[in-house]
């Protein structure tokens, strides 16, 4: 992406292989037009900035560089395969584990998504998605696994401390979808959330 911004010879090449007309009337009208603050030279370097803690780090660099994923979501749910997803911080750092974490969260939703074409909801075999400390993967897809793809048999088991971790609307649709809730010492603000939610049986 960095290239595509600062090595014009490079964004011609891959102009030259786009099919989409939108792209290329993006970067051969609308671009030369700009002036001033607006610039592609005054806002490439802030675009190009964006990209630098990914593409510095030797330990992701070479995950995110590959032009084709070396993992097949949809044929590990499907054959009961087993993929395990090491994103300690201490390894790859904070940033690059939640971008890891979140792309492949995506990626599973999407492979469960495409099960659609399984006509009966039987057939479909269970597949299961543990996340520990997952309130550093809260992102709209964990949301939509939560309500949407359980008909998909995608099975979501997450774990973290308390709830304030959580923003609103992954809060909203952990209490509104989970169906089994374990909860080991519990502080009085999550006490109190929990009675909220669950009656005073809980």
């Amino acid at each position: 992406i960095p290239r595509v911004f600062t090595d014009e010879e490079f964004r011609q090449k891959k102009l030259a292989r786009s099919t989409n007309q939108q792209v290329i009337d993006f970067w051969t009208k609308e671009v030369i037009k700009t002036t001033g603050d607006q610039s592609l030279g005054n806002f490439a370097p802030y675009v190009s900035s964006k990209f630098d803690n990914f593409i510095s780090n030797s330990y992701l660099r070479p995950i995110i560089g590959q032009p084709k994923s070396a993992f097949d979501f949809r044929q590990a749910m499907d054959e009961g395969k087993i993929i395990l997803v090491n994103l300690s911080k201490g390894k790859v750092g904070d940033l690059s584990s939640s971008l890891l974490g979140m792309v492949v969260v995506g990626k599973i939703l999407k492979a469960a998504l495409s099960r659609v074409d399984i006509a009966n909801e039987h057939d479909r075999r269970d597949f299961y998605l543990y996340i520990d400390e997952f309130q550093n993967y809260t992102t709209d897809s964990i949301a939509t696994i939560l309500s949407e793809a359980r008909k998909y048999r995608l099975n979501l088991i997450v774990a973290h401390q308390f709830i304030a971790q959580l923003k609103d609307n992954i809060r909203e649709a952990v209490f509104g979808n989970v169906g089994n809730l374990v909860s080991f010492r519990v502080g009085p603000p999550d006490a109190e959330t929990l009675v909220k939610h669950f009656g005073p049986v809980f």
